[in-house]
C-alpha cells in the first residue's frame, strides 16, 4: 500500500477516532477531524511501526531545550496527566496522531506560544493493551 501523506492511521484507530468525533462535537473533536482526513488509513497488519497511535507510547524531545518526554495518547476517558496518558482530544494528542518518527510537530501552549517537539522513538502497544481498550 503506497503511503501518499505525512500522517498514517490504522483502520482501528480510524474507526474508534470516528466514532469518538460522532457523539462527541467540540472544537477538539473538529481539529481531530481536520487531521483524520489529511491521513492515509492503513491496514492494521500493514501499519508501520514509527507512527504513532492509539496506545503506543511515544518518546520525544523539545527541539530547543532538549528536554526528553514518553507520553501515551488515549482515549479522553483513559486520560492521566501523572501517568503521562495523554487524551487524544488534547492539542499535543491530535498534533502526535499519526505522525512519524523524525516529524517535528508544534504542540500548541497558552498565550498562542508553541513548542517544537521531534518524535525520537514509537513503541507500539502489546495486543493484550489493544484489547483492554
Amino acid at each position: 500500500m503506497p503511503i501518499e501523506n505525512e500522517l498514517i492511521i490504522s483502520e482501528t484507530d480510524y474507526e474508534k477516532l470516528s466514532r469518538l468525533i460522532k457523539v462527541s462535537r467540540s472544537e477538539a473533536t473538529a481539529a481531530l477531524d481536520e487531521e483524520l482526513v489529511k491521513a492515509d488509513v492503513c491496514p492494521d497488519a500493514l501499519m508501520p511501526a514509527d507512527v504513532v497511535s492509539l496506545y503506543s507510547k511515544t518518546h520525544f524531545k523539545d527541539v530547543k531545550t532538549g528536554a526528553k518526554r514518553v507520553v501515551t495518547i488515549v482515549m479522553p476517558w483513559e486520560s492521566s496527566i501523572t501517568e503521562m496518558r495523554i487524551s487524544i482530544l488534547s492539542p499535543v494528542g491530535i498534533a502526535l496522531i499519526g505522525a512519524r518518527v523524525g516529524a517535528v510537530i508544534d504542540w500548541p501552549l497558552l498565550n498562542n506560544c508553541s513548542v517544537s517537539l521531534k518524535i525520537e522513538k514509537v513503541l507500539r502497544a502489546a495486543p493484550k493493551e489493544l484489547s483492554n481498550a
